[in-house]
C-alpha cells in the first residue's frame, strides 16, 4: 500500500528529529571545531552550555520547519518573512546579536558553519543517496529562510534605533561585568588567574595583598599595565615602564617562584585539578596554604588558563600540632598499671601519657586510697 504524502512527511520528520536530538553533542563539537578553525571562537561564548543552547534552539527551528512543510520549503518572491516561523527564528537571533554589537557579516559567516555542521551530520548518518539529497535540500532551504530572516531584521533596523539598542545593551553588559568583578574581588580566599603562557592575568584583592600592602579592590583589573603580557607577546612596548602595584603580565617565576614546580607538573601532566599543601614565606612570615589548581572551563580557547585558589591553614596546622591524641590498643599491666610502649619497655602510666600528649599531672589522693592508707586522717570536715 502506498504511503500518503502526510505519512511520508511524518516519517521524514521523525527520522531527522531522531538524528538531530540523539546527536546534539556531535553537532556542538562540530560547530565548535569550525568556529575554532575559522577564528569565530574569539568572539563567541567560552562556556559549553551556551553552545549547547544554540544547537538546541536551532534544532527546534529546523524541526518546526520540517513539520510545517510537506515538501521542500522553497522560496518565493512575494513571501512575507515576518509570517514565516522559520525566518522568525533568524529575526529574533539577529535582534539579540545585533544588540550585542555583532556585525551581519560575522553573524552570517558563522551561521554558514552551523549549516555545514547539520549537513555533515546528515551525510554521516544517511546512506541512501535519494533520501540524503532530499534531506540536504530541505535543510539548505530552511537555513536559507533563517538567513533571510537575519537580513530582513538587519536591513529594517534604522541607524538611530540600532545605536540606542547598542547603548542600552552596553550599559547592561557593563553592569553585569561590574557585578561579577565585585564578586571576584570579594571571594574570601586569594584567587590568581594564569594565562596559557603561565603569566598573571588577574588576581583578586586578597591575592594582591599577599604581594603588596594597601591594595585597593579592583586594582589588578583596572591597572593600566594589565595587558603587559599581550604587549610582550606581540613584541610591542617591551621597554614600557611597569606599574609596581600591577602584577598583570608578571611571569610565574617572577611572582610565584614557590609554585613554579607544581604548576609545571600540573601542565605537563595535563591534570584537571590538583590540591596540595605547602609552607611558604611571605612578608618575612611563614604560612601554610592549601592550594588548588583547576582549569578554566573555556571551550573556545580564548581564556584557557589556570585558576589558583589559596586557603590559609596556618592556624589550623598549628592547632593540630598542639593536639596529640592517644589511639589504638594500649597494653597495660593488670596489677601495677604500667604501659608497654612500642619498644617493648614497661613505663609508668604518667610517663607514657606525658610523652604522648600535652597533658600534665598534679598528684592527689582519692577517697578510697585515703581510707585505705590513712584511716586515721579525717578530712570530711575540712
Amino acid at each position: 500500500m502506498k504511503k500518503t504524502q502526510h505519512e511520508n512527511k511524518q516519517s521524514k520528520y521523525k527520522l531527522l528529529e531522531s538524528i538531530f536530538l540523539d546527536n546534539e553533542e556531535w553537532l556542538m563539537s562540530r560547530i565548535l571545531e569550525y568556529a575554532l578553525k575559522q577564528g569565530y571562537s574569539a568572539y563567541t561564548s567560552t562556556l559549553k552550555e551556551a553552545w549547547r543552547l544554540s544547537i538546541s534552539g536551532l534544532t527546534g527551528s529546523i524541526l518546526q520547519g520540517l513539520k510545517a512543510n510537506t515538501t521542500v520549503p522553497e522560496l518565493t518572491p512575494e513571501e512575507d518573512m515576518n509570517d514565516d516561523p522559520i525566518a522568525m527564528f533568524g529575526i529574533v537571533e539577529a535582534q539579540k546579536h545585533r544588540e550585542r554589537g555583532v556585525s551581519l557579516n560575522m553573524f552570517l559567516g558563522l551561521m554558514k558553519y552551523y549549516r555545514q555542521s547539520y549537513i555533515d551530520l546528515v551525510h554521516d548518518k544517511i546512506t541512501d543517496r535519494t533520501v540524503l539529497r532530499d534531506y540536504e535540500l530541505s535543510l539548505n532551504r530552511i537555513f536559507d529562510r533563517i538567513e533571510i530572516g537575519f537580513c530582513v531584521e538587519w536591513s529594517g533596523s534604522k541607524g538611530d534605533n540600532a545605536i540606542l539598542e547598542l547603548q542600552i545593551n552596553n550599559r547592561m553588559m557593563t553592569n553585569e561585568k561590574n557585578k561579577y568583578l565585585t564578586i571576584f574581588e570579594s571571594i574570601p580566599n586569594p584567587v590568581i588567574i594564569l594565562n596559557r603562557a603561565k603569566k598573571i592575568d588577574n588576581m583578586n584583592l586578597l591575592a594582591a595583598e599577599l604581594f603588596k600592602a594597601n591594595i585597593l579592590p579592583g586594582s589588578q583589573y583596572y591597572c593600566l599595565s594589565r595587558d603587559r603580557q599581550l604587549e610582550i607577546e606581540q613584541h610591542l612596548d617591551e621597554d614600557k615602564p611597569i606599574d609596581p602595584s600591577c602584577f598583570g603580565g608578571a611571569a610565574l617565576s617572577e611572582l610565584l617562584p614557590w609554585l613554579e614546580h607544581e604548576i609545571n607538573n600540573y601542565v605537563d601532566n595535563n591534570l584537571d585539578s590538583l590540591i596540595f599543601e605547602k609552607q611558604i614565606a611571605l612578608n618575612q612570615q611563614s604560612f601554610i596554604y592549601s592550594i588548588k589548581f583547576s582549569k578554566s572551563l573555556d571551550i573556545s580557547g580564548k581564556f584557557d588558563g589556570i585558576i589558583i585558589i589559596l586557603e590559609d591553614i596556618t592556624s589550623l596546622k598549628r592547632a593540630q600540632e598542639k593536639v596529640k591524641t592517644l589511639s589504638g590498643l594500649l597494653p597495660i599491666c593488670s596489677h601495677c598499671k604500667k604501659i608497654r610502649d612500642d619498644k617493648g619497655y614497661w613505663t609508668q602510666i604518667e610517663s607514657y601519657i606525658h610523652d604522648h600528649s600535652e597533658a600534665e599531672f598534679s598528684h592527689g589522693i582519692c577517697d578510697d586510697c585515703m581510707d585505705k592508707y590513712y584511716p586515721d586522717n579525717d578530712i570530711s570536715e575540712e
